[in-house]
């Protein structure tokens, strides 16, 4: 390259990234091809700052916080020691953080404080500590210097944007309060893509699918759409962006995968993309799991047909049909599982397993449906691989039951007629948060039992054992009084003497500055947050023959498809095994897919 054209070369790639990271103006160049490591991200993103990583401060001073003060990760995704604070932040004490991205502008600073008695007040400016003030707050006791709360600190937006350096300054008189952290939601800030799939606790026995890196990896073009002479299944093309930071359709239809009856089905993609029109990041809004290329069995499976199981059973039995949204499609990805034979515990194998589920936590779909969509496919070592797909089927058609805690677990029957109508009973059960179980027991019951009458427990049957899944921030809860059977699980956030009121997560919710809607990316109740999923066998009889077709139930196997609905391929070992796990060795490490509100999924999830 001559140094003219490099020249040229440096200074068009200069621009581009000056005009993406202001948030102002996305340029396009006609030579992006890969996906660049950093860009703008145009949705909410959340951002939380230790109190102690200040660039200087003045007058104030170091303290060990409280050791129950846990608010750095509300969602348990790792664990956080006895963290220190800081104190004396009275008398006009303040503390600098320098080169803050506040993207295109915060409505509000969230502070984690603590104080024992009285008010105090805050002040945040720009630069220094008479710099330009952009926003004041009134912070009331919250009764004790080991009782925190999250409170919104509003600020001015048209000042506070773009790279600042923020002070925080005490200008009360009550010394004791204690600082923990503050943090604030801010559209148009760089991200760092490969940073903002997920969040998984790396600490666990069974570690997380690894993230497959999209940084480097070519743009989306129109050409990796299906050629018009495709079959196209029902599942496919169902998505379009909600909001205005959400790609494009036409990205989204790029992540498809022909099925065994040939026609074309969505399959797994990032939540996270990049697009060429506008050259920054953007999101779809919802995620799928884990990542199947992550999984040490992949080639058995490959790349899942979302809705291939739907899709026969409306062939099959046309009036019978069972259609399930697109955001309900989730991966769990297990490598290297340590197992036991079922007949003689001392001896141990590894197994790798792919399990795509479809359990939406959002819409009244499994309020009444037992029937959702599996997909299994894995190998142990020294055994023959596996491929599995069929309903799964979660407990009775038109019910579930209520939280699995000791005030509740009762069962409810929907009011929603199930569909398709003649879906069969089966397994074991769906626990589903209501607002009837939130109101149970006396007050300091429903306060200490809140976060387990807000989970989704699902269980059913698979191969020989159980397979259970926990999301612990669904998006809806069962109200008999809504006309759609559902209440959203955020607007409890804004009810004062509601059990969820004072939890962490609502008060980051009330301080994220307007009022936060249920589908909102400031809203932490996406559906995203999977804890304590787990399965606890692997386990085949001998077969006659290493494929046998199934209806959609996967009933009546046969070693040939037949008329009427047997149809469903399915591999399975001719030598049988069983294998079980047990405990803490059977739990998918817990994981955050909105990479804890980074990404901008939301729900529906």
């Amino acid at each position: 390259m001559t140094k003219l054209k490099y020249i040229k070369f440096f200074l068009l790639a200069a621009m581009t990234l000056i005009l993406s990271v202001s948030g102002v103006t996305y340029a396009q160049t006609s030579g992006t091809t890969t996906i660049p490591v950093s860009a703008v991200a145009p949705w909410p993103v959340f951002q939380r700052i230790d109190a102690l990583t200040f660039s200087s401060r003045v007058g104030l001073s170091t303290v060990w916080g409280d050791y129950w003060e846990r608010s750095e990760e509300p969602n348990d995704i790792s664990y956080v020691g006895n963290t220190q604070e800081l104190t004396n932040t009275a008398n006009g004490n303040y503390a600098v953080y320098n080169s803050i991205n506040l993207g295109s502008g915060v409505e509000a600073l969230m502070l984690r404080i603590a104080l024992a008695s009285g008010t105090n007040t805050v002040e945040v400016r720009l630069n220094s500590s008479s710099g330009t003030l952009v926003g004041t707050c009134t912070i009331n006791s919250t009764g004790s210097v080991t009782t925190y709360r999250t409170v919104p600190c509003p600020v001015d937006s048209n000042l506070a944007k773009g790279i600042q350096n923020l002070v925080i300054r005490f200008t009360g008189t009550n010394s004791q309060m204690r600082f923990n952290w503050f943090a604030f939601w801010a559209k148009d800030t760089t991200q760092k893509i490969d940073d903002i799939q997920k969040k998984s606790d790396n600490e666990a026995i069974n570690k997380p699918a690894p993230v497959s890196k999209i940084s480097g990896t070519s743009v989306r073009t129109k050409s990796m759409l299906p050629a018009s002479s495709e079959t196209l299944a029902k599942s496919y093309g169902l998505w379009s962006p909600g909001k205005t930071w959400e790609c494009p359709k036409w990205i989204h239809d790029t992540y498809w995968v022909k099925g065994e009856d040939g026609k074309v089905y969505p399959t797994w993609h990032p939540p996270v993309d990049f697009n060429p029109e506008t050259n920054s990041y953007c999101t779809y809004g919802h995620d799928h799991g884990d990542d199947p290329r992550g999984s040490e069995a992949f080639s058995i499976g490959g790349m899942p047909a979302f809705g291939y199981v739907n899709e026969q059973q409306a062939v099959n039995d046309p009036a019978n049909p069972r259609h399930e949204d697109h955001f309900g499609h989730k991966v769990l990805v297990a490598n290297n599982w340590t197992m036991y034979n079922a007949n003689n515990s001392s001896l141990t194998t590894k197994c790798d397993v792919v399990i795509k589920l479809h359990m939406g936590t959002h819409s009244p779909d499994a309020l009444t449906n037992t029937a959702h969509e599996i997909l299994l496919s894995g190998k142990c070592d020294g055994q023959q691989a596996f491929n599995l797909k069929r309903f799964a089927l979660f407990g009775t058609p038109g019910s579930f039951k209520e939280a699995e805690e000791s005030q509740c677990n009762l069962p409810v029957t929907s009011g929603i007629l199930p569909t398709p109508s003649n879906q069969p009973t089966g397994n074991v059960h769906r626990a589903i948060p209501t607002s009837d179980c939130y109101r149970r027991g006396t007050t300091a019951q429903q306060v200490s039992a809140v976060a387990t009458r807000t989970r989704e427990f699902w269980l059913t049957s698979l191969v020989g054992g159980d397979f259970y899944f926990t999301i612990t921030n669904p998006a809806r809860f069962y109200d008999p009084s809504s006309a759609t059977k559902i209440g959203r699980t955020v607007d409890n956030c804004y009810i004062q003497g509601h059990p969820l009121y004072n939890t962490l997560l609502c008060q980051e919710t009330r301080g994220a500055g307007s009022k936060v809607s249920w589908d909102d990316p400031r809203s932490p109740f996406r559906g995203t947050v999977q804890s304590s999923s787990h399965f606890s066998a692997l386990s085949f009889d001998n077969s006659q023959s290493s494929v046998v077709y199934t209806d959609a139930y996967g009933r009546n196997a046969r070693t040939s498809p037949t008329p009427g609905g047997i149809n469903l391929k399915q591999i399975v070992p001719t030598q049988g095994f069983s294998f079980k796990v047990d405990g803490q060795a059977s739990i998918f490490a817990t994981t955050d897919y909105s990479a804890s509100g980074t990404n901008g999924v939301r729900a529906p999830n």
